[in-house]
């Protein structure tokens, strides 16, 4: 005959604790329990070059909207202008400094800094010369 042991049922209740806890911030990140809204991008108009364009966004209201966003507008040439956005605003008014095609996108930071940040999908808009300019 074989000696089995048993476990009582608060080793085991122990047990099921102990290898299932290390795994609990996974099922609250699949749940969106410990994440911030994405930002989603409304569309801008054309902008003609010197003057400025609006930049609007929203964010899912179940989701909690971090600790504040900044916003990314990336020239024709790859280079980029970085900014903060003024805590609670969802808009923002920017002057492009050259002509073409731009590309935008908001990014919401997670106010626990060990937790990843937000980004939006990339928005795209057209800066066109004024009329008369030569350049």
């Amino acid at each position: 005959m074989i000696n089995k042991s048993r476990l009582s049922r608060s080793s085991v209740t122990l047990l099921a604790f102990c290898l299932l806890l290390p795994a609990a911030p996974i099922f609250c990140d699949e749940l969106g329990e410990d994440r911030i809204c994405k930002p989603e991008l409304l569309d801008c108009s054309a902008i003609e070059l010197g003057n400025a364009g609006i930049f609007r966004w929203t964010c899912n209201h179940d989701q909690p909207g971090g600790e504040g966003f900044f916003i990314v507008f990336i020239r024709p040439s790859g280079t980029y202008v970085l900014l903060k956005v003024p805590k609670g605003r969802k808009v923002f008014e920017f002057t492009p400094d050259v002509a073409g095609s731009w590309r935008w996108m908001v990014i919401n930071t997670h106010p626990d800094r060990t937790k990843p940040d937000v980004e939006s999908s990339p928005g795209y808009f057209q800066v066109m010369r004024a009329e008369g300019d030569k350049k």
